[in-house]
């Protein structure tokens, strides 16, 4: 199990690097300077991904946080909510770079249709979390024989 944190750790990180070398080549492309949603991708994925699963990662190491019943629910959730929000961020700030450039036009439908989903996704996220903190209460304060 170490190794799918060690991989989970690893994948975003470089989904992290690779969302940076977009927005600055996306935006760059389309002479647009001002902030959006797409420049906050990077520091999301690197600080809730590539940190989170380190920070796991020596919590393993430690006190061996995958053999709790809760973990699995907890590695799921948390990938999945994880990655909904980060894909509807994405969506939204290159919808917003199109936007501030002036070749698109986007409906107040489909604005909240990525506010829902970007919402769902931090809910799952959010739920993974209090998974994690119930996990480490668990391994962290369990009595010892």
């Amino acid at each position: 199990m170490m190794k799918k944190l060690y991989y989970s750790a690893v994948t975003y990180m470089a989904l992290a690097l690779i969302s940076g070398v977009f927005f600055r080549e996306f935006t760059k492309l389309n002479g647009i300077y001002e902030t959006t949603t797409l420049g906050k991708v990077h520091g999301h994925l690197f600080s809730l991904g590539f940190i989170v699963f380190l920070i796991a990662l020596l919590f393993e190491k430690t006190c061996q946080i995958t053999q709790d019943d809760m973990f699995q629910f907890f590695f799921i959730a948390y990938h999945i909510g994880l990655g909904v929000s980060a894909t509807a961020m994405t969506v939204r700030g290159v919808l917003s770079v199109l936007e501030l450039k002036g070749s698109l036009e986007l409906s107040s439908g489909l604005d909240a249709s990525i506010s829902g989903i970007s919402g769902m996704g931090h809910i799952v996220m959010s739920i993974g979390l209090v998974l994690f903190v119930l996990i480490l209460r668990n391994r962290l304060l369990k009595p010892s024989a």
